[in-house]
This record gives C-alpha cells, sequence and structure tokens, in this order.
C-alpha cells in the first residue's frame, strides 16, 4: 500500500489516528488493461461483459471504514489529477495504476490500541469462480484522546441559483430546496457557520461571465425575496428566504447571517445599474401588479423603502441580531462609508457590517467593529511583518478575524494543482494566526458542465477555485480530496484549540516542531509559507504534541 506522487498525496509509513476523527488514505491498483473496479459485493458489469473485472473488498471491525473510488479532474495544462470521491461503486479505469480512497472513524467508545484495516483484491473473469489475488492488512494505532467539539469558524459561500441550473430545476422550487438542503447538510458536517442569503439580483453580475466566451456558462445569482410592486408600493415576499433560513438552523448552522447585494456590488460599470440616482451597482428586479410587466427598482427611495421592509422583517424574524451586511473586496473605506450611512439612514435598525478585504488601505483605514472580517493571505503575507503599520491592528483582533484565499495567491490554496498538504494546513495556520476560522468564496459554483471541462477564466481562475464540491447525479454533492484534507485540517484546528491550555506557548512550540520561521510573507504577487512538511511528518508532529498533552493531564 502507497500513497502516490500522481495522486496528489505523499508515501506513509505507518497511519495513527485519534478517536472520533475523520482519516483518509490511499491504497493503488495496478491494470494490466483496461478493467472494471466494483468496491461492493453486487454485481455491475462494464459494457463488455464478464471479463476483466475486479473488486475490492475492505473490512474492520467497524462500519465506518469503507473504501471510495476516485476519478479525476483536469488542471489547467491538462493533467490529470485525482481529486473526485465518486459515489458510484464501479467503474471502468485504463490500464495502469488506480487509486482507491479509504476512509473512515474509530469511535470514541473503543478501547483499544489498535484497528486492522484488511484489503483484499479479487478478480473476476467470465463464469470462473471468483480468485482471491492480493490481500494487505494496514493497522490503525489509535490514540486515547477524542476529538474535541468543533470551535471553528467556517465561512464557504453559497450559490443556490447554481445548484438549481446545474440540475435544471425552478429556482428555490420545491426540488430545488431539496438539493440546497443535500447541500447545507454536507456543508454542516465540515463546521459552517454561516447563512448566506443573496437579497438582490445578480450582485456579482454573474463574475463577470458575461464577457467569457471559452466554456461559456452562467454565473448568475438571484434575489432570495421575490418582489412586486401594486399600486405603486413595494410588497415583498419572504417566504423562500425563511424557508432557507429556518433549513439552515434546522441543520445547525445558524451563528451568522450575512446577506449579499447591499453594499459594493460588481461590474457597474460594464454590467451596469438600473438606479438612477445612486452609484452602487444594487438591481432588484420588480414586477409591477398593475402593469403587468417586470421591472427593476430604479430610485433612491423606492430602494430606501425595499431596505426598510427587508429589516424590519428580519427584526420581526428575530434574526437582526446574528445578521451582517457583506461586502466583497471593498476598495475605499471612503467610498464604502458613503454605501453604508446611507444603507443606515433606511431603518430605524442598527446595521452590522463586513467584508473580505484584498485590497491594501481599507483595514488600516476601518474605524469599526472587525467581527468576522476576512482578509486575504496576499495581505497577510504584508501584515505579519512586524515594521508593517497594520501588525499590530491585526494582532489585537486576529481573535475576531478570518483568512481567506480565492483566485489568488497560487500559493496556500485549494486549486485542482495544489498540494494536498496545503488544504490540510488550513487549521494549523488558522491556529498559528491566532484566527477563529477561514473564509472561500465558493463551496460550489458550476460551468454548465463541470465534468466535461471545469476550467473557466483560466487567466484569473485557476482550476478548482470555483469548487470543493462536485455536483452528483443523485442531487447531492460529491466531495473532493481537497475538501477531504481540508476537513482535516479543521479537525487540526480543534485538537490545537483543546491542547493550548497544557501549554506555556503551543503556538511557538508548534511553530519551532515544523520549523516555521516566518509565518507568512509576500513575495510580488505570491506569499511564502517556507518548506511544507510532508504528510507523514505533518501527521507524526501532531501526534507527539497529543501524546505530550496525555502524559501532561
Amino acid at each position: 500500500m502507497e500513497n502516490l506522487k500522481k495522486f496528489n498525496n505523499n508515501y506513509f509509513s505507518n497511519l495513527e489516528v485519534i478517536k472520533n476523527e475523520e482519516f483518509g488514505f490511499f491504497v493503488t491498483v495496478d491494470f494490466p488493461q483496461e478493467s472494471c473496479l466494483n468496491i461492493s459485493n453486487s454485481l455491475d458489469l462494464p459494457w463488455w461483459g464478464l471479463n476483466r473485472r475486479y473488486r475490492l473488498e475492505v473490512t474492520s471491525d467497524f462500519e465506518t471504514v469503507y473504501p471510495s473510488l476516485v476519478d479525476y479532474s483536469k488542471d489547467d495544462y491538462g493533467n490529470e489529477i485525482a481529486d473526485i470521491i465518486l459515489s458510484q461503486k464501479s467503474k471502468v479505469y485504463p490500464e495502469g495504476e488506480i487509486p482507491v480512497f479509504i476512509q473512515g472513524i474509530i469511535p470514541q467508545d473503543f478501547s483499544g490500541e489498535k484497528v486492522s484495516i484488511n484489503v483484499k483484491l479479487f478478480e473476476n473473469n467470465g463464469y470462473e469462480k471468483e480468485k482471491l489475488i492480493e490481500e494487505k492488512t494496514l493497522n490503525v494505532d489509535v490514540i486515547d484522546y477524542v476529538l474535541p467539539e468543533n470551535s471553528f469558524f467556517l465561512d464557504l459561500w453559497q450559490h443556490p441559483c447554481s445548484w438549481a441550473r446545474t440540475y435544471d430545476l425552478e429556482y428555490f422550487s420545491d426540488e430545488h430546496f431539496y438539493v440546497i438542503e443535500n447541500y447545507l447538510k454536507e456543508m454542516k458536517k465540515l463546521g459552517q457557520k454561516v447563512i448566506n442569503l443573496v437579497v438582490s439580483d445578480f450582485p456579482w453580475a454573474g463574475q463577470k461571465c458575461f464577457d467569457v466566451k471559452e466554456n461559456a456558462s452562467r454565473l448568475y445569482e438571484y434575489n432570495i425575496i421575490k418582489v412586486s410592486r401594486k399600486n405603486g408600493n413595494l410588497i415583498l415576499d419572504f417566504s423562500h428566504l425563511d424557508r432557507y433560513v429556518e433549513l439552515c438552523c434546522k441543520l445547525g448552522i445558524d451563528e451568522e447571517i450575512n446577506l449579499f447585494g447591499l453594499i459594493g456590488n460588481w461590474h457597474g460599470y460594464d454590467f451596469g445599474s438600473p438606479l438612477e440616482d445612486y452609484p452602487d451597482p444594487i438591481r432588484i428586479s420588480v414586477y409591477d401588479e398593475d402593469t403587468k410587466i417586470n421591472d427593476y427598482i430604479r430610485n433612491k427611495s423606492e430602494l430606501a423603502e425595499y431596505i426598510r421592509l427587508l429589516f424590519q422583517h428580519l427584526k420581526d424574524k428575530g434574526y437582526l441580531s446574528i445578521t451582517k451586511i457583506i461586502g466583497d473586496e471593498p476598495s475605499s473605506v471612503e467610498v464604502f462609508k458613503k454605501f453604508s450611512d446611507f444603507l443606515n439612514s433606511c431603518t430605524t435598525e442598527k446595521l452590522q457590517y463586513k467584508y473580505a478585504i484584498h485590497s491594501p488601505g481599507f483595514f488600516e483605514e476601518y474605524s469599526d467593529d472587525l467581527e468576522s472580517f476576512s482578509i486575504n493571505t496576499l495581505l497577510l503575507g504584508d501584515y505579519y511583518q512586524k515594521e508593517n503599520p497594520a501588525y499590530k491592528k491585526l494582532e489585537e483582533n486576529s481573535n475576531k478575524l478570518t483568512w481567506y484565499s480565492c483566485c489568488f495567491p497560487k500559493t496556500f490554496n485549494v486549486f485542482i494543482e495544489s498540494p494536498l498538504i496545503e488544504s490540510r494546513l488550513t487549521g494549523l495556520y488558522t491556529y498559528l494566526f491566532k484566527m477563529k476560522g477561514m473564509l472561500r468564496w465558493a463551496y460550489g459554483i458550476y460551468v454548465e458542465d463541470v465534468f466535461s471541462e471545469v476550467s473557466y477564466k483560466k487567466e484569473k481562475w485557476t482550476a478548482g477555485d470555483m469548487l470543493f464540491a462536485y455536483p452528483g447525479k443523485n442531487m447531492k454533492p460529491l466531495h473532493s480530496l481537497r475538501e477531504k484534507n481540508m476537513l482535516y485540517g479543521i479537525q487540526d484546528f480543534n485538537i490545537f484549540r483543546h491542547l493550548e491550555t497544557k501549554f506555556e506557548n503551543l503556538n511557538d512550540e508548534l511553530r519551532n516542531k515544523f520549523g516555521i520561521k516566518n509565518l507568512i510573507k509576500r513575495i510580488d504577487g505570491d506569499i511564502d509559507l517556507g518548506n511544507y512538511p510532508d504528510m507523514d511528518k505533518y501527521r507524526k508532529v501532531r501526534n507527539e504534541i497529543i501524546k505530550e498533552y496525555i502524559k501532561k493531564k
């Protein structure tokens, strides 16, 4: 059993886990020719029939250990990289080495020191009896320590209209909400804390998809509020909004509500705006019941009424205290102060704001509360230098903040081409940054056929930037290896947070053990984190610290 670099991972010599943590590893099968691999005990023939069939059986003491087939995505250079964790149980693979991802959880009430995972490979040809051709057993060492409760603030942005288009569903129909629930359930398992509500039409102008002809795709998001006008008065139908919030709360995603589309909307200069007397391109479609035509809110006074009605509803529902108006990549404090002053003037309620920042100057000049603000890693590369004027402000507020990467920088990202260790380091570096979590601009926003061509806007977006999860045929997301390793990293964050009470300075100890001299530094248009540990060393160091904690108890 080995982890091959071509499968975007590293060799490990042994596996050691704690109780209740999710873990995963690869085994590989080397096919002499095109063959069909099955990981279930059910018959499923390839198109050619009975020959060249193999079955992989994984057994252990726990049903929580199981195999998954893996498929490939192409990066922007045409390289096929294992990334998609499939839900199907059989698949035809070409000649060569094929990865199978084995994942599991050891329950917290397990009292032993080891768990054996047995892997058998059977060959099937014609009507001959199945033949065992190889067998391996991996002994997993279990540390007597239980994964702590999750305290990581995960802020993955949701694009529900993209999910509807993927399955050809009417926006916010019952079928669409079935998909939304399936996606939110998986986000909750990662630790999602934030409810996203898009409350105007196409706030990002479809990520400028209107100007992209290669792999042309619709990336527009639409207002979750249905707006009409009767006798000159606005009528807001909040039924979809309420259903979305109630669904999130039912699933345990309930720490924060973020409103998109009210401040700093994108592409006013090339996608335009219906507003005639307000510079922020807020686009809100309206159905006029008197004239029976579709229109837009076109003036500041009617926009103010829309905003007043929205926040009155949020207050009436008891949502206002956890609601923040979010701005994506604001440029100027002065400009956004004018925007927020207008929004504040529309209601007697106290409004809260939050920004995902990538422009120098905004963080330094912003003087209000910074709770849940997020800072791009390029800026962190500047701010974490002690001579930088923002260093002290960052240190004083880091426990309120999250960090994010997006289409840049190349290093410490979650692209298909990125080493999986970068996804795994999510938790460690969040802890070392002394932040509460991370933000990512998309759990899944999809081009028209993500499985045929995942690359989009190659000059700006690296393949994989748009998605952690792929759209499954069963209206449920397919996980990725990048997503799984991010989850493993989040687990590590929760471990470090729990262990720190027994160490004088766990932050320094981690940096020493991993040889991290400069935490993060910008180099031109990229960042430098020094030399990554390989996956085996990373796990070994983490587990050594857990064992030290156990001795100190």
